[in-house]
């Protein structure tokens, strides 16, 4: 009797075990089920979402709400997005078929008249001016189909498109209380200064995104930022300078995401300045300016090898195989040293040339998009100029407003500027920043203008069908701008640098900057 009930005793307890064993493997397996919340958080500097505007999430950062018509892809050519195609139709217009189904983050459908009101009525007047629209350009032809007829003959419209500016945004929602759009992401919450949180759209027509929440945080001063990431109180950092770049790569399970080049930096030369500021009137000395800069020094020692010799203000990728047209300045102090010989500057007695007793003296205005990106460059070009006998005087200026008002008055010589190509079309900057005509509210133009040879060029390259002779062309213009009239001096072009944690991947920084799709991006389990 006793061994009968050892043997149950011995079973009921085999049975326990195999029932706890069971219920840990089920456990086990609905644990490896359940979804890992994929929420990403990313440092940013100064927040500039333009509320004047009405712009959230569209530019401080991109944050994925908006979508335009037509996306720029890394080469910086074009593709569909709520546009599957378009096709010039002459008499100044341009069609465009939307793609079907798409909704807003609010359930309405995406319809041709949302995109007319988001064209004409939503975006800024100089995105207005750019794309030579006014109010009733664009057409209604039917639900899917839109006409932009534009003011003047525009053959860029599609490359003008591709920039965030032009996200179509859902009728008769307020932009800065709710920005509702088409995109993989939509809003939360937004508060000035301190943060932007968007979460992913559970209706997104394309490819659903990975994260569930991405959280955008400004933290404006630059050691704050990456101290918040070694904490691990951000994934991502961006806008890092690239005198930093070493100490985030340092940081233990920190990566950096670097992006095709893109942004540019270079000096513009005061080519009509009136005295004290008229000294670069005469092309020789602009010149010798051009060579006197050791750009590859500048690039190892001030950027830690993030960028590369860069002879244009347009990116390599629009210019293409046209983009030796550009012959730009190499490194070579003794010619920068004979052309100055040439144009009367003689070295004075501190090695600073004089020319019939007025010492040469320019003043390098810095400020553009802001000083402390630019640092310390201002000081590595004074020294180099220095070099081949010309003293350099620094402004730094707190902000755009300050920098453009110097530049109204004429107020400097050398104009130092970090810069970016944010749509496809390569007449945008030309024509914003030298073409004599300009855009709506552009001051660039009036000291900077390289002649008529070179409005000739842009205006032809606006006009071309063809958006490969439109490169050439616009080769053609940069090499009048920096090799024959040396309106501009070239330093470099960057790369767009994230500081990311390693457990973030599928991040692709785009090489202009507000381009970036953060709906590819996902935490490693």
């Amino acid at each position: 009797m006793r061994q009968i009930k050892l043997i149950a005793c011995i079973l009921v307890i085999a049975a326990l075990i195999a029932g706890f064993a069971g219920c840990s493997k089920q456990s086990s397996q609905e644990g490896a089920n359940l979804q890992v919340k994929q929420e990403l958080v990313v440092g940013l500097a100064a927040d500039a979402n333009e509320l004047k505007f009405k712009e959230v999430g569209i530019g401080s950062p991109n944050a994925n709400i908006y979508e335009s018509l037509v996306k720029l892809g890394a080469d910086y050519q074009v593709q569909p997005l709520l546009a599957t195609r378009w096709e010039y139709r002459g008499s100044n217009t341009w069609r465009f078929y939307l793609r079907e189904g798409v909704k807003f983050h609010n359930g309405e459908e995406l319809t041709a008249e949302a995109v007319k009101q988001s064209l004409e009525e939503e975006i800024r007047p100089s995105g207005k001016s750019i794309l030579k629209i006014e109010k009733g350009s664009v057409k209604v032809v039917d639900k899917h189909t839109i006409d932009i007829v534009t003011t003047e003959p525009n053959m860029r419209v599609p490359e003008i498109l591709a920039h965030p500016l032009y996200g179509i945004r859902a009728p008769g929602v307020d932009p800065v209380a709710n920005p509702t759009g088409t995109g993989p992401f939509r809003f939360v919450r937004y508060e000035k200064d301190k943060e932007l949180v968007v979460e992913r759209n559970p209706d997104y027509w394309g490819t659903p995104p990975k994260l569930d929440k991405v959280t955008f945080k400004y933290i404006p001063d630059h050691n704050t930022r990456l101290m918040a990431l070694q904490a691990g109180e951000v994934d991502v950092v961006k806008e890092i300078p690239r005198e930093m770049l070493g100490q985030a790569k340092a940081m233990e399970g920190v990566r950096l995401a670097t992006a095709p080049q893109g942004p540019y930096v270079a000096l513009s030369l005061m080519v009509n300045g009136k005295p004290p500021h008229d000294i670069l009137r005469d092309k020789t000395v602009r010149q010798a300016i051009g060579w006197a800069i050791d750009r590859e020094a500048i690039i190892q020692k001030v950027w830690e090898g993030n960028a590369d010799e860069s002879q244009t203000v347009i990116p390599a990728g629009i210019l293409g195989e046209h983009k030796n047209l550009v012959q730009g300045f190499g490194y070579d102090p003794a010619k920068a040293g004979q052309l100055l010989d040439d144009a009367g500057w003689k070295p004075g007695p501190d090695g600073i040339r004089t020319k019939n007793g007025r010492r040469l003296e320019l003043t390098l205005v810095s400020g553009f998009p802001s000083a402390s990106v630019l640092k310390p460059l201002p000081e590595v070009l004074q020294q180099q100029l220095r070099d081949v006998g010309i003293d350099v005087r620094i402004v730094e200026v707190a902000d755009d407003g300050l920098y453009y008002g110097r530049l109204e008055k004429g107020e400097g010589d050398l104009w130092l500027e970090r810069g970016n190509q944010n749509n496809g079309d390569p007449t945008f900057l030309p024509e914003l920043l030298y073409h004599s005509r300009g855009y709506q509210g552009s001051t660039y133009n009036k000291p900077f203008w390289p002649g008529e040879e070179f409005d000739r060029l842009i205006d032809e390259a606006r006009n071309s069908p063809d958006i490969r002779e439109a490169a050439r062309l616009m080769a053609e213009a940069m090499h009048i701008l920096i090799d024959k009239e040396s309106t501009v001096v070239p330093i470099a072009a960057l790369y767009n640098v994230y500081a990311v944690k390693e457990k973030v991947q599928g991040l692709s920084p785009h090489p202009a900057d507000i381009n970036t799709r953060w709906d590819t991006a996902y935490i490693k389990g």
